[in-house]
């Protein structure tokens, strides 16, 4: 029997104990290629609480060992000195981890986002004499975010995107972005986030409320998520007809200011409700017996809601950001321009007609043999064995 190939993870973001929820989509991708590979994930978290320099957790989890380190921050949170001393901290959390796990020898090293986690994953591909896999899940390059800035930064991840044996993008838009950054690399691929179709279904039963309910998913951050855009377009339609509703599901920064701006537009649990955050077996349930589901935001490096209200055989309205102008089309939705109210507005208006008239199992078989783990986790090893084969 073929040895399974050991690929060690180096995330920026991955749940922690103290949220669980940043990079989940990186530990489902760890997930989804155990039955492939052996894998080992390093998570380094600031702690200004911890009651020591460093404090590390070993676990293992659905087949994945982790090693999560917290190390100790400096009270003071801005200066140089104290930004510097932090980052070495960081740096030497990593190492101490690294060597802490040296009965795991890993055949690769696959970094999930840049510049930092590039960076360290290069060190120990050159120390060990192994290739390096890039992910990339931020979505700094867009220009309508505009965080990608600093020479030394810039620096630093084109010499790390040059270096790497392949570099992994989770949508066609996000690494054109990249590109266009002069972040260059023979051997790029667009491998999707995981949405587990298993639990997202879709739901058959006939709907008789002549109420149609709308679903907006988010992380509640406006910058991103255009949720005031979103809110204005639903006053705008409450003005044309009443006969919808729309659930507001998730928390986030600007959850409170969300709520109060729906209450200032007078949609505040009238035709707006907030619901809060909801596993993901709740959100399945409430997708599947939604009519339609809404992505409103300015930018996307993926658009994993657009995917799971696909696979519960929902149509979307979204705008033409991350996976949504690959994948929606007139069988299961509509694309409109990012912050353009009047066009959402009129795009829901029609939505809210035509809604049930959906196939819904034809809206689903868009997702089919994509975004699944087995799918996923297929794609990732494909990578992973050329540039193994280009290594050799």
């Amino acid at each position: 029997m073929e040895r399974k190939i050991r690929v060690l993870f180096l995330p920026k973001w991955y749940p922690n104990r103290y949220d669980p929820m940043p990079g989940l989509f990186i530990r489902r991708q760890a997930e989804a290629i155990t039955p492939f590979c052996d894998v080992a994930v390093i998570y380094v978290h600031p702690d200004p609480e911890c009651p020591n320099q460093y404090e590390a957790e070993f676990s293992e989890e659905n087949q994945v060992r982790v090693l999560r380190v917290y190390y100790k921050t400096t009270g003071v949170k801005s200066g140089f000195f104290a930004k510097a001393l932090n980052l070495w901290k960081f740096y030497r959390a990593n190492l101490k981890a690294i060597h802490s796990i040296r009965q795991f020898e890993p055949d690769l090293v696959h970094a999930h986002v840049l510049t930092r986690m590039g960076f360290i994953g290069w060190k120990v591909s050159r120390k060990q004499h192994i290739p390096l896999v890039i992910s990339e899940h931020w979505s700094r390059y867009f220009p309508a975010n505009n965080s990608y800035q600093g020479w030394l930064r810039k620096l630093l991840t084109s010499f790390v995107v040059k270096r790497a044996g392949a570099v992994v993008a989770v949508s066609a838009e996000l690494k054109d972005a990249m590109k266009r950054c002069n972040l260059l690399n023979p051997e790029y691929y667009v491998i999707p986030n995981v949405v587990d179709t298993t639990i997202f279904q879709p739901v058959f039963a006939i709907q008789a409320d002549p109420v149609r309910t709308i679903v907006h998913i988010s992380c509640f951050e406006d910058k991103s998520k255009n949720i005031s855009g979103f809110l204005r377009s639903v006053k705008a339609l409450s003005q044309l007809r009443q006969d919808f509703r729309c659930m507001m599901v998730g928390e986030g920064p600007g959850w409170i200011e969300m709520m109060e701006y729906a209450e200032h537009l007078g949609l505040f649990d009238s035709m707006v409700f907030f619901t809060g955050v909801k596993t993901e077996e709740e959100l399945a349930g409430l997708l599947g017996g939604a009519d339609f589901s809404v992505l409103s935001s300015r930018y996307e490096t993926f658009g994993t809601v657009v995917i799971e209200s696909l696979a519960c055989g929902v149509p979307v309205v979204a705008t033409s950001v991350g996976v949504a102008p690959a994948i929606i089309n007139e069988n299961n939705g509509l694309l409109v321009p990012p912050e353009d109210e009047a066009a959402m507005t009129a795009a829901l208006n029609t939505m809210v007609d035509s809604c049930r008239t959906y196939d819904r199992q034809q809206v689903r078989s868009a997702t089919e043999g994509k975004f699944d783990p087995e799918s996923v986790g297929a794609q990732l090893l494909a990578v992973y064995r050329k540039v193994l084969d280009k290594k050799h």
